[in-house]
């Protein structure tokens, strides 16, 4: 567990206090999910790794909260609803445009009339402007990179062995989410800037300007 995901969770609670039902879809190992229990909200959590998935019943069980985990794909898996709030931290851009709006579809059938969708979506602007930032540690370096073509950031690690793991997501402003929303059953309530982290000293800011956030958190409705 770790102090930014009950934050993140206190914070849901204050903004959404009658909120109850809540999905979190690309769960991991369940630290937001098992923080969102313990802040009352009845929680769903959705992971694509079996392993991920025993973590966050591990992790509940040591709290001493109660949460459904449930292991699946999140174009295939029914999670049930309808849901009061669906997050989706540090994940979306998966994929293609289409896979994308499959999700972003999907999503509105999850989520009730009045409910709200809060998926962290990331910029453009900062990954362009710090491809080829190289951060090197004892065993492996990391660098990042940006597909101008593709509009996608990339994060490569290389372990001391040679062997590269990068991955990928596909970067939005709020006016190319505005377009990618079409159709889905969803829009745009507010979008506000995230964090960002200065490679130039090595820290985490969690809360930027729009000139410079790494990331912006997208609230959607269904509309």
């Amino acid at each position: 567990m770790h102090a930014t995901q009950t934050e993140a969770a206190r914070r849901l609670r204050e903004q959404y206090p009658h909120a109850t039902r809540l999905l979190e879809l690309g769960a991991g190992g369940g630290q937001f999910a098992v923080s969102a229990a313990a802040e009352g909200f009845t929680v769903t959590a959705l992971e694509l790794r079996e392993a991920g998935t025993r973590h966050t019943l591990r992790l509940a069980r040591e709290h001493g909260v109660t949460l459904r985990a449930i292991t699946g794909d999140f174009y295939a898996a029914d999670p049930g609803g309808p849901f009061d709030l669906i997050v989706y931290w540090d994940g979306f851009g998966v994929g293609s445009d289409d896979d994308q709006r499959r999700l972003l579809t999907r999503t509105a059938g999850w989520l009730a009339p009045q409910g709200h969708a809060l998926l962290d979506i990331y910029t453009p602007w900062y990954w362009a402007d710090h491809a080829g930032y190289t951060r090197r540690a004892d065993t492996y370096t990391q660098v990042y990179g940006y597909d101008r073509a593709g509009c996608r950031m990339t994060d490569t690690y290389v372990d001391s062995g040679g062997q590269r793991h990068t991955q990928s997501l596909r970067c939005y402003s709020p006016d190319d989410l505005h377009r990618l929303l079409a159709g889905t059953g969803l829009r745009l309530a507010r979008a506000e800037p995230g964090g960002m982290f200065d490679t130039a000293t090595g820290t985490w800011h969690p809360h930027s300007d729009w000139a410079s956030c790494m990331t912006f958190q997208a609230v959607l409705v269904p509309g």
